[in-house]
């Protein structure tokens, strides 16, 4: 639910979206139209809804410029909200549902990479090869049509994009998701050494730094369909 000082902004015609998003700075600005008074680095949060997808996202921003009602013809009043890159994943969202994929709403304590890559582990039917959607710095998401119950501890194989030889390591499942098109579980990672937590952490920034850069070729994409 929005609070008074939300900005809020409504895309019955999710299309729409790219006709107020801009890029420009770390991860691009978006128009507002709105009479507010609104101070030029204000912070501001905007509350984005697209009510033909039924999503809803919140994002932080600060005021980069402003206009004001008659200012400038028959343009309507408003500011540029620009985002930083601590905003990327909501973003990323966004445009995703702007394009009518599926968003994982999720919310968790660390920053998730969503990501497809292998997860190799056993089980009582021999070894299993499933796929995980993304990871953490402290575990990660397996698809499968079998989850393990909670508490389970499994030693498993990740191979995300440019590990050929994978990381190895235990985990515990935390959460199952039983139903749905998303079954699977959550594993929380064990680490039994530092070196296999800092593995992990050079996991996540590399494919945060390749996060960043699908974020630029999706906006791009993204305004050329709209021409």
């Amino acid at each position: 639910m929005p609070s008074n000082k939300d900005l809020v902004i409504r895309y019955p015609d999710p299309d729409r979206f790219l006709d107020d998003f801009g890029k420009r700075g770390p991860l691009g600005v978006l128009f507002v139209e709105t009479n507010r008074r609104l101070r030029l680095n204000e912070t501001v949060t905007i509350l984005l809804e697209f009510p033909t997808r039924g999503c809803t996202y919140r994002m932080r921003g600060r005021v980069v410029t402003s206009r004001r009602a008659g200012a400038a013809g028959s343009l309507p009043p408003g500011v540029q909200v620009e985002f930083s890159y601590d905003q990327f994943k909501t973003m990323h969202m966004v445009l995703d549902c702007a394009e009518g994929k599926m968003v994982d709403f999720i919310q968790r304590s660390d920053r998730r990479m969503p990501c497809q890559f292998e997860v190799s582990y056993r089980s009582n039917a021999g070894f299993v090869r499933e796929f995980a959607d993304d990871i953490s710095e402290g575990g990660t998401f397996i698809r499968t049509d079998r989850p393990f119950p909670t508490g389970t501890e499994v030693e498993c194989k990740l191979k995300p994009p440019g590990y050929l030889l994978g990381v190895k390591l235990r985990g515990r499942v935390v959460w199952v998701q039983p139903t749905g098109d998303m079954k699977g579980m959550g594993v929380e990672f064990i680490f039994d050494s530092e070196r296999q937590r800092n593995k992990v952490k050079e996991v996540v920034r590399k494919l945060s730094v390749e996060r960043g850069r699908q974020l630029e070729r999706t906006v791009d994409a993204f305004r050329k369909k709209s021409r």
